[in-house]
């Protein structure tokens, strides 16, 4: 956990490795221990709803090509689950708590339409190339954080993704400090590799 302050508010970062069910257990230890008026996540507010009403929504979990070949990778390193154990484990404790969960990431339709018009036609045709780059490579499996870093490295060589990756890292941020000023404790988890850059948003747009 990073105990990270803006302004008056203290956010306790819990970072996790997306599909590992092992980072769920932070998320659980830290609702058990702490003090919180409200909660955080890397994710758009229609995520927030589908893991809330999961057991109402009939069907599995949509993954993408990108996602099958993530999991396959994962799995080397321990149980995996989808949707996200951590997201998941955030949003019942939260519910069962009654603390409020407030989206930090973009909602879709904001989302699709970053996405087109940050990643050219060319791009998403190289999504492809990426992908049997990722199946014959021999990533770093020394922990969790290794792999994840060294495959973030892998997609964000695909130019607008990794803008994509920069303007989530922006967005989040100012969102961090918004809720800064209406909050005190916030528990909040994001993606590992998102984590480093979200901290240096926040110093250079909140003068930390």
């Amino acid at each position: 956990m990073i105990s990270v302050k803006i302004g008056e508010c203290t956010f306790d970062i819990i970072p996790i490795v997306k599909g590992l069910v092992s980072y769920s257990e932070d998320v659980k230890k830290a609702l058990e221990s702490g003090d919180y008026d409200a909660a955080s996540v890397a994710l758009g507010i229609e995520d927030i709803e589908s893991i809330r009403r999961r057991a109402e929504i009939k069907g599995e979990y949509e993954s993408s090509d990108l996602d099958i070949i993530y999991s396959h990778i994962l799995k080397d390193l321990g149980p995996i689950d989808m949707p996200d154990p951590s997201f998941t484990a955030l949003i019942d404790g939260c519910t069962e708590r009654n603390i409020p969960v407030i989206p930090l990431d973009m909602n879709d339709e904001d989302y699709t339409k970053l996405y087109c018009d940050t990643v050219t036609t060319i791009e998403f045709l190289r999504e492809k190339h990426i992908m049997k780059k990722a199946m014959k490579r021999d990533f770093d499996k020394s922990s969790p954080e290794a792999f994840v870093l060294e495959w973030d490295a892998l997609m964000n060589e695909i130019k607008g993704y990794a803008k994509m990756s920069s303007y989530r890292e922006d967005y989040i941020a100012n969102q961090m400090i918004d809720i800064a000023k209406y909050r005190k404790h916030v528990i909040t988890v994001i993606e590992y590799e998102r984590v480093d850059g979200i901290m240096k948003k926040i110093g250079e747009h909140d003068g930390m």
